[in-house]
């Protein structure tokens, strides 16, 4: 018998790390929208303004923290009381910053194709809707990430000051991460059923809005019936742990809150993940789990809830 051929060998599928990057660069409209975000000169101003708004903040807090007593100021505990607000004022700068721009990135994503009339043509190509929406997201969150990573050197000056540690670092750029890419998401959302990029902007700022106000009065509210009912001469256990457990799922709801109660907790016990409260007079604690675990939990979950429904919204018909 003649000798046959050997048989080609099959080629190797790609690892998924690279099958990803590869889906991400083929992505056209991933690469459209970050070529027309960068060549503009929009992101170097709001680039420019958020970098200057946080530096100027942290000089006069810097500045007017330096006129103190040259006696104090030598002192260790103050340079990392220093460092702590430094630290704290950039991170709650962040989530502020990121709150009202992460919407405005992603609310006309899909309106501005129906305003334009160019939704229909990108319906008829062979362009998935899944590809189309992860586009417009990715996009985004691209240049938004870009603004977090920027303040990292701000931060840093922490360091030089003491009082920071590296896992508060790690912790509060999770948190600015995750909650970039909830309000990106949240944008899009909006954007995928609206038919104005005017409506789709005013509801997604409204939802962010409404969720910091009734978020943070219902908070205080519990807290208050909470304090009302400890005071009393027969203190209601149950009650406590209730109202503690509600208070405890609304601050993990609100990334303001979170990162508040987060520092507390890791300052007070020097605990990164569980926080017990003394319950009334009684030997009893009720342990909590540390707020940034579970808001990272939620805000993934609604995430993922949002994304899953814009594809949808995109992919039916308009009626």
């Amino acid at each position: 018998m003649e000798n046959q051929p050997a048989a080609a060998p099959l080629p190797t599928k790609p690892p998924f790390r690279w099958n990803f990057v590869q889906r991400v660069a083929e992505n056209p409209v991933i690469m459209k929208e970050l070529r027309g975000r960068m060549r503009g000169r929009n992101a170097f101003l709001l680039l420019t303004f958020y970098l200057g708004l946080i530096g100027l903040v942290i000089g006069l807090l810097y500045l007017s923290l330096a006129t103190q007593s040259s006696f104090i100021t030598q002192t260790p505990d103050f340079r990392q009381g220093v460092g702590k607000a430094i630290f704290g004022t950039v991170v709650l700068m962040e989530l502020v910053l990121i709150s009202f721009i992460a919407p405005s990135l992603t609310a006309g994503a899909i309106t501005s194709e129906r305003e334009r009339q160019t939704f229909d043509l990108l319906r008829t190509t062979t362009l998935p809707a899944s590809s189309f929406v992860l586009g417009k997201l990715g996009s985004s969150l691209a240049f938004l990430l870009l603004l977090v990573f920027t303040a990292l050197p701000i931060e840093s000056i922490a360091f030089l000051l003491g009082g920071v540690a590296l896992s508060e670092i790690v912790i509060s750029s999770l948190l600015l991460v995750i909650t970039a890419i909830t309000y990106c998401t949240l944008g899009l959302f909006f954007s995928s059923f609206m038919k104005r990029t005017l409506t789709a902007t005013v509801s997604s700022y409204g939802a962010i809005v409404l969720s910091f106000v009734l978020l943070g009065v219902a908070f205080f509210l519990i807290a208050y019936a909470n304090i009302t009912a400890n005071s009393s001469i027969q203190k209601n256990v149950a009650l406590e742990t209730f109202t503690l457990i509600i208070a405890w799922i609304l601050i993990s709801t609100n990334p303001l809150l979170t990162a508040v109660v987060s520092e507390i907790i890791l300052v007070d016990s020097q605990s990164l993940f569980v926080y017990s409260i003394p319950l009334g007079n009684s030997s009893g604690h009720f342990y909590v789990i540390s707020p940034w675990i579970p808001f990272i939990v939620m805000y993934v979950f609604l995430t993922l809830i949002m994304i899953r429904l814009s594809i949808h919204f995109v992919r039916r018909p308009d009626r």
